[in-house]
């Protein structure tokens, strides 16, 4: 498969091949419903599905590498038998599950651990795929202990992504790069809301960027108290815009309503 071009906007379609995701988990489902479920999210306009096995979630368990590859790899299988060469997304912090999928022939891995295991980078050397790096501190656990930011939340975090664009570059992969600011993850309510408000300031950097905010906690700032459900609204709405900001790629689990959103946005803009 050939390399996606992340010079036009992408729609992500979540798929949580989980039990305990925090807004969409499926207890007791079955491959025929994940795979459902994948070709809802292609007719409704998803030009990428992202399928992960595991929730990272605060305070989500954390899964062992064979929960995670019993609850992947057998998808993987079936939906590539169904569909050869639409892309994927895999949302794994595990290289060894990474790996083992590259003869799905991965266009993306999506890494919420900000390269805590630097051998992903290695992986890109096998394969086409591109290299989600997403803005993280701690694990599912500890993570929301660590929202400490002591030169200002944005300074702070292009620090912290500098270093990382550093041993990325330093093996050669600096063009397989896509940034998510990681929304939700080690950043409280309030920091959320300032990211949102100031998607400008990432303009400096030139790599893709992937924006991942829906149906997050934090948008109950902008709605009220709600499920996360009925945060699909809100997270159209505030996604869109970034496309005029280089956030080309929009990571939702509502599929149909951001691709109505985009259309509206692009009529209002002409």
């Amino acid at each position: 498969m050939k390399a996606l071009d992340l010079t036009k906007p992408h729609i992500m379609g979540i798929l949580n091949l989980t039990p305990d995701s925090f807004s969409d988990g499926i207890e007791n489902a079955t491959i025929n419903d994940f795979l459902n479920k994948a070709r809802q999210l292609i007719n409704d306009g998803a030009t990428i599905l992202d399928i992960g096995g595991e929730s990272t979630r605060p305070n989500a368990d954390i899964v062992t590498l064979a929960e995670e590859e019993k609850r992947v790899v057998p998808f993987l299988e079936a939906f590539r038998a169904e569909n050869p060469e639409f892309p994927i997304s895999l949302d794994t912090k595990k290289y060894e599950l990474a790996k083992k999928c590259l003869k799905f022939d991965l266009s993306i891995i999506n890494d919420v651990s900000f390269l805590a295991d630097e051998r992903f980078l290695g992986l890109l050397r096998e394969s086409n795929a591109y290299y989600v790096l997403m803005h993280s501190r701690g694990d599912q656990r500890s993570m929301m202990s660590l929202t400490d930011y002591p030169n200002g939340l944005l300074e702070t975090m292009a620090r912290e992504f500098d270093v990382k664009f550093e041993v990325i570059s330093q093996n050669g992969q600096s063009d397989r790069v896509i940034m998510d600011l990681g929304f939700g993850f080690a950043k409280t309510k309030e920091q959320c809301v300032e990211l949102i408000e100031k998607l400008s300031f990432w303009e400096r950097y030139q790599f893709p960027k992937l924006l991942a905010l829906s149906r997050k906690r934090f948008l109950q700032h902008y709605t009220g108290e709600n499920k996360p459900i009925e945060r699909d609204k809100i997270s159209a709405e505030l996604a869109v815009p970034s496309l005029l900001q280089g956030f080309t790629m929009i990571r939702t689990h509502n599929v149909k309503l951001t691709k109505s959103f985009i259309s509206d946005f692009k009529l209002r803009c002409q």
